[in-house]
């Protein structure tokens, strides 16, 4: 094989459409091997190709789920792009657009090396179990409902990262949606639709608790402040005249 050669077949292969999350995570992997510490927003984008939405939709919403969210503000940067994204898809747009301080935006790459590592079982534990099947549900006219609901998710992501396993949730929530999109199975968007439910009822549980522990907090402090009160009147009342 010769040089041109050996050069042009990767191109061809990635200039395919992916039709499986592995093969996703390969293209992600393309980032990589880019020289410098980290790995920007840029590099993934390029290694995936601008008009490849549901894959670019996909990695993001995946790294959420993994220990690499722990990184300041890479849940918000990931939200953000998801929206940006999806919005794109609602739009019928033909290659995706990011803003260039997304663009730059970046992370070490021993982190998101070990954050591949991390979901590379996931991928192919989905890859065997994806098959197509309830396509008209990622399929047009009902194709624009997974989009709006993977742009809900990645709008609201970024105010809920102060909540815990929120974030995470809706990260899962549209990688369901996105692997259906990717692999054509309908019924992976059925269950994202159970998983934002679920979001929404721990986010309301949380949210509800902290809301009654402030009360809860408030109540004991005017409960001490009337019983120091009431025994300062005891105590001036007990002295002789």
């Amino acid at each position: 094989m010769t040089d041109e050669t050996a050069e042009s077949a990767p191109r061809r292969r990635f200039g395919a459409r992916a039709n499986s999350v592995m093969d996703v995570i390969d293209r992600a992997r393309g980032a990589l091997r880019k020289g410098g510490d980290e790995v920007t927003v840029r590099d993934v984008v390029e290694s995936l190709g601008k008009a490849s939405f549901a894959p670019l939709l996909l990695v993001p919403a995946l790294v959420v789920v993994t220990p690499a969210s722990g990184i300041p503000l890479l849940s918000s940067i990931c939200g953000i792009s998801i929206a940006l994204i999806a919005a794109q898809m609602v739009l019928g747009r033909d290659h995706v657009w990011l803003p260039k301080w997304i663009m730059r935006r970046g992370a070490p790459k021993a982190r998101m090396e070990t954050a591949f590592d991390w979901i590379a079982p996931i991928a192919r534990f989905l890859d065997r179990i994806t098959r197509q099947r309830l396509c008209a549900l990622v399929e047009k006219p009902l194709l624009i409902v997974p989009q709006i609901l993977a742009f809900l998710c990645g709008a609201v992501m970024p105010l809920l990262e102060v909540l815990p396993f929120t974030s995470s949730m809706l990260g899962a929530t549209v990688s369901l949606l996105a692997v259906g999109m990717v692999t054509r199975d309908g019924l992976l968007v059925v269950l994202g639709v159970f998983v934002i439910l679920a979001t929404i009822y721990t986010g309301h549980s949380l949210l509800t608790s902290d809301a009654m522990a402030a009360t809860a907090g408030a109540l004991a402090e005017t409960a001490g402040a009337m019983a120091k009160t009431a025994g300062e009147a005891a105590g001036g009342m007990a002295k002789p005249q």
